[in-house]
This record gives structure tokens, sequence and C-alpha cells, in this order.
């Protein structure tokens, strides 16, 4: 079989397989928590849905939210899938507006166009955010494959399948969890294929970003935004490796892409503020609860006029912090088995991860077998230094954001995988194959 075909039905197969895993767990990567977790951010996006079905699309200027009255002792979450699938009436919105919800607008509108509603529409969407999240997650595994072959790639695909944190959230219609990497992955592939022979370089970097971080901002606002930020110009440590940029060359394409992203992330405010104008009554009520909403959340945040509980969150202290997800379970596979040997083994954290990684950076650097290859070597030195740079992807919004992740230990482990983990994997996978390669070879020699 040719390496086209290879190619296409690996990415085919992959495709199929990522996206019924997002959809129904196929392989129990996930435990008892996967068909409800984050059901709670979740439903916000289903209370827009019950609210743009009575009042419109605009209604309360787009914004994600839950409907009331809720029946005293029913959980005002659950109850929001409820009253979408029986058409409960409602009197008031409780809105959130952290974010632009256009996800929201745009599932609503879909709604509108074809009649659909209640658990046929839900079903539809879940069917359509796996396969968009297969499809992200299938892209970046083909940019693998097309660098270090099959066996790396499905080494990594195999990792990705067997993290519960992204097959929690790849099932969740509010996160979109796709669009996060939507920066990232283009990114891949622009630099593999395009950048080097288009002209005006700078203006397409800049635009390209442009818009794929303003997709993700509309959709999912500033959600992990430093981390999605980062994420989106570590390509360009790996190319500008490979491709032996000058630092001048290197610093005027890093310039282009971070203020693509940027701006991005500036317009974002001003739409938001705009969109908040409408229900606080002036932009400058609009400007003010986005900084409320950041000072809350952020490492430097806080006020005495502040909710106790955001209080203690920005006080926490932050190694703290550091060491709850260090100690996070990277891997948790325990609810596959019942002996306990083997439940303590199915589990590995990230900070065993990132030690491991750790060794593996140094065989690249210190083997004497890789320094034959000198064209794989330069290769597996650039993969290495864009896997530690990608560690601040993570480690930004634990910092700047300890606020947020003091509060949300039970979700926050996702930011591990944007990309550090995947590129670890890749790491790993490409050394593995390496050294059977090697050996392989050294046998039929002798």
């Amino acid at each position: 079989m040719d390496k086209r075909s290879l190619f296409l039905i690996f990415g085919i197969t992959v495709w199929i397989i990522l996206s019924f895993s997002f959809k129904n767990n196929i392989f129990d990567t996930a435990s008892r928590y996967f068909d409800y977790f984050q059901y709670d951010s979740e439903s916000l996006v289903v209370g827009r849905l019950i609210l743009s079905e009575r009042d419109g699309l605009a209604a309360h200027a787009g914004f994600l939210g839950k409907v009331y009255p809720v029946p005293s002792s029913t959980d005002p979450f659950w109850y929001q899938y409820e009253a979408y699938r029986n058409q409960y009436e409602f009197d008031t919105y409780e809105a959130y507006y952290s974010q632009p919800g256009v996800q929201a607008f745009l599932y609503g509108l879909f709604c509108k166009i074809t009649g659909l509603s209640g658990d046929d529409a839900l079903e539809f969407f879940y069917w359509n955010i796996s396969l968009f999240n297969g499809l992200i997650f299938t892209l970046f595994l083909l940019w693998v494959f097309y660098r270090w072959k099959l066996a790396t790639a499905i080494f990594t695909f195999v990792t990705i399948l067997f993290s519960q944190w992204i097959i929690y959230f790849g099932h969740n219609i509010f996160w979109v969890l796709g669009i996060f990497y939507l920066p990232f992955v283009v990114s891949l592939w622009y630099l593999q294929f395009w950048e080097e022979k288009v002209k005006r370089t700078g203006l397409l970097t800049f635009v390209l970003m442009f818009v794929c971080v303003f997709t993700k901002c509309l959709l999912t606002g500033f959600e992990y935004i430093t981390t999605t930020l980062v994420m989106s110009v570590t390509p360009w440590f790996f190319y500008g490796f490979i491709y032996k940029w000058n630092l001048r060359t290197f610093l005027k394409r890093f310039t282009a892409v971070s203020a693509g992203a940027l701006s991005a992330v500036l317009l974002t405010i001003f739409w938001l503020a705009i969109q908040l104008s409408f229900v606080k009554g002036t932009l400058s009520e609009g400007f003010d609860y986005i900084f409320y909403s950041l000072n809350r959340r952020t490492y430097v945040g806080g006020n005495t006029d502040m909710d106790s509980f955001y209080m203690e969150s920005l006080k926490s202290n932050l190694w703290d912090v550091l060491a709850t997800y260090w100690n996070g379970h990277a891997y948790d596979l325990a609810h596959w088995f019942e002996d306990d040997a083997l439940r303590i083994l199915s589990k590995g954290t990230f900070g065993s991860s990132i030690l491991f990684f750790f060794f593996v950076s140094i065989l690249v650097l210190v083997s004497k077998s890789i320094k034959y290859f000198p064209r794989f070597r330069r290769q597996q030195i650039a993969l290495t230094i864009t896997l530690w740079l990608s560690l601040l992807a993570p480690l930004s919004w634990f910092v700047i954001f300890k606020g947020h992740s003091y509060v949300h230990p039970h979700m926050n482990h996702i930011i591990w995988h944007m990309p550090f983990m995947l590129l670890g994997a890749v790491l790993t996978g490409s050394m593995f194959c390496f050294y059977i390669r090697t050996w392989n070879f050294r046998k039929k020699i002798k």
C-alpha cells in the first residue's frame, strides 16, 4: 500500500474512532461521570436554547443562561434539560455574561432553520461536536504521521484515546474542545506546507491567527485563553529550529503570529463589552463587568467587595494549587479493574508524566545512536524544545488564573493536554520507535 493511501485510511479510521469515543465513550475511558461531566456548564447552553426557542436568537443579547423558576429540591442545572425536552414555560432568565455564547447562537439558528428541538436537537449537537473534535485531533495525528510515520502516530493516538480528560471534554457542547486546538493545528499545517512558499508571510500569518483565535473566543470566550495563546505560538519554535531561521526571521514571524492572536483577544473584549451594553445599559458598564470577571479569577485580583468564596480562591497558596495539578491523574483506568494492584497500576499522574518526559528529553540529547541520524536528531531536538516551551501553556493558567484553578480542580487538568501531554506522547513514541528500528537493524547486521 502506498503512503498516500495509508495516510488517508489512517485519518478516516482515527476520525471515526475518536468521534464515537467522544460521543459514546466506547472504550469506557471515562468513568461513570461521562454522561454528566460539566453538565452545569452545558446547561447554560440548554437554557439559552429554551430562551431562543421562545423569545428569539437575539433575546437577552444572545447570552447563555438558565431559565427560572425551578421547582424546589430540583437541581437547577438538570432542570434546564428537563425544561427543554418538555417545553416548560418559564418566567425569568439568569444570564451568564462571561462569554459571547456564539456556540449556542449557532445551535439555536440551526433549530430555527430545521425545526429540531428537545432530545433530537441535543443528540444532533452531541454528534456534531464529537465529529468536529474528532476531526481536529485527527488533523494533529495526521501531522504526526507526516513527520514521524505511522507507528508514532498510532502511539500518540492511543494516548489520546485513553486520556479521560480529553474524552470528557470532547463530549460537551458547551466547551467545544477542538476549538481550543484550532490555532495550534492550523499553525502546524500552515508552517509545514505554505509559510515558506507564500509572499507577504507576515500579513497571511497575522490574518490566519486572528481568524482562528477570534473564532475560538466567539465560541468559548476567554476560557483557558492564556493556554490557548501559548499553544498557538509553539509551532513557530518547532519550525524555526527545523528550518534554521535566523533570529531576525524568527522574531518577525513570531511578532506576526502574536499580533494576530492578541488582536483577536482585544476585538473579543470590545465585542463582549458591546454585547453587555445591551443588558447593562452602557458600554462602560460592559467593560466594568469584564474587568470584574477578570479580577475575581486572576492571581492579583480581589477586593473587599468580592464574595468570600472568590477571596478565598485568590488568597490560596500558589504552590498548593500547582501541587494539586501535579498530582492529578493524567490517565485513570481504575474503573476497569477490581483487583487493587491493577487499579493502582492503571493510574498515572501528570507529575510522573513530566518526569518521564524529562528522562526522554535527556535521552534525545545524550544518545549516541541518534547522532548517526542528524536529520532525525534535529527534528527530535526541535520537538524537545517545543515540548518544554509548551509547558508554559498550562502553567500560565494555573499561575495567572490561580483563583480559577483553585476552584476548578475537577476540570482544569485538561490544560495539561494543551499541548504538553500531546507533544510528550509524540516525543516518547518517536524515540521508542527509533530504538525498536535501530535494534532490528543491528540484529539484521549480526
